[in-house]
């Protein structure tokens, strides 16, 4: 049941003890890469968040919320590493990343300048003056790291269950003082759950932070045995159907509870945490629910679909939040068509609609003629006036673009991406049957080549 946080300055043997750890009682280790590499998924790095230490103080805000992002991604990394319940953590942070669990006991390394610096040097292949540089400067960076994160100096022995000092004791005797007092310590019974509810509290967070069209800020998250209740003011009820939508297909959830009713889970199928780039990663697994995205019936007015996409928001990798490009019109299960905010604009504009029918008839009557011109001098003001907003009553059907392409829910990503390719479009629907199940957009593909790229180009160059 325990998770052993070990953390340390630079060079101070935590990995050798949580190698011992590991030996002496079979639980699995995770170091700070392993970690990482799993955060890394949700679009969060290591460097990124280091490289936020030496921002100028103007960019404090925009750090913060690169912290956040990364202690989130973290938590719902280390959630899904150790779902067994016990394991030993070797990394950054897992004092707070890990705080007020009961089944975690956090353990601090203390060495001995000396120590560090022959650590330095046989492990980096430094002289000893470079060591000692090194480690100065390592310790200066993980101070202001501990400040500017959380708040507290990493080395206040009130944020661990056990410090443990090598100046006067081997890493062997040491392993075995920390073996021993874990296998005498008695865990409260409900720790187990504890830790469960708090793993799937951050990856449903999480889920809806990095891989949703919705503003997760506006959404409250508490777990127990896999039933997740979630509330929130207007904002959340405005999107409460798409988020309940989105949250029950996450692997763990077994019932979604809001103010409005329960949703039970018969398809989790979403595992947030799957290689997307695999060969076996379907249609289905990057998806999103059409619910989840601006929408209107076919009878919406242009106006209704100006609304609809208004009152949306997509949030990006970096954290940042921007409008979606399309409204979709539904009718039912079935998807009629898109419109575009260019569309929308266009719908706006009466002579510029009336000159777009009369070029397409002329071309119909002379089909070899040339083309038409449709070139109009378009008045910013023309966009705020009484016609502008007469033409806004106008039905959402008379602009909406047809669908171009779509793929089966079992289509691999390959077809998803032919498709798109093929058709020049970046949204497409993906159909179980006749019905229309979800739809893929051009910023989901993006995102999956640009995580490999970004996670092993490097190794390449």
């Amino acid at each position: 049941m325990p998770i052993v946080s070990i953390s340390q300055a630079s060079q101070s043997g935590a990995v050798q003890l949580a190698s011992e750890l590991h030996r002496r009682l079979g639980f699995p280790m995770v170091r700070q890469e392993d970690a990482s590499a799993a955060a890394a998924r949700y679009g969060v790095s290591d460097d990124d968040l280091h490289r936020g230490l030496d921002m100028p103080a103007n960019f404090f805000e925009r750090f913060t919320r690169k912290r956040e992002r990364y202690v989130l991604a973290m938590q719902a990394a280390l959630g899904r590493l150790f779902e067994g319940g016990d394991g030993i953590y070797c990394g950054l942070a897992g004092q707070f990343l890990l705080a007020g669990l009961c089944n975690v006991f956090k353990v601090c390394l203390v060495a001995p300048p000396q120590a560090r610096i022959a650590s330095a040097m046989a492990q980096l292949s430094l002289p000893r003056e470079e060591a000692m540089s090194y480690l100065e400067r390592a310790d200066e960076r993980r101070n202001a790291w501990g400040r500017q994160l959380f708040n507290r100096d990493l080395d206040d022995p009130d944020l661990y269950d056990l410090v443990v000092n090598l100046e006067h004791m081997s890493l062997d005797t040491a392993a075995d003082l920390v073996a021993g007092i874990l296998q005498r310590k008695t865990f409260p019974a409900d720790c187990g759950l504890q830790f469960a509810n708090f793993a799937l509290q951050r990856r449903v967070q999480a889920a809806l932070h990095f891989n949703s069209p919705f503003d997760a800020g506006l959404v409250d998250v508490k777990a127990d045995d896999g039933v997740v209740e979630l509330a929130g003011g207007k904002g959340f009820e405005g999107a409460r159907v798409g988020i309940v939508d989105f949250v029950s297909r996450i692997r763990g959830v077994k019932k979604v509870v809001t103010a409005a009713g329960e949703v039970t889970s018969v398809d989790a199928t979403l595992d947030l945490d799957l290689d997307v780039s695999s060969l076996d990663t379907k249609a289905r697994d990057v998806m999103l629910s059409p619910a989840s995205y601006p929408h209107c019936d076919r009878s919406c007015t242009i106006r209704d679909a100006i609304v609809a996409l208004s009152a949306s928001a997509v949030k990006l990798g970096d954290g940042h939040i921007t409008l979606p490009r399309y409204v979709l019109v539904l009718d039912g299960d079935g998807l009629l068509g898109i419109v575009s905010r260019r569309e929308l604009l266009r719908g706006l504009i009466p002579q510029l609609r009336t000159a777009e029918r009369s070029a397409a008839e002329i071309r119909k009557l002379v089909p070899f003629g040339g083309r038409v011109a449709t070139d109009l001098l378009i008045r910013w003001t023309s966009l705020f006036s009484p016609a502008a907003l007469e033409a806004a009553t106008q039905p959402v059907t008379s602009i909406m673009a047809p669908i171009r392409g779509a793929v089966q829910v079992d289509d691999s990503l390959s077809t998803v991406i032919s498709t798109m390719l093929r058709h020049d479009v970046d949204l497409v629907p993906v159909l179980e049957g006749p019905r229309v199940a979800g739809l893929v957009l051009m910023t989901n593909i993006f995102d999956i080549v640009a995580q490999y790229v970004m996670e092993h180009g490097a190794a390449r160059s």
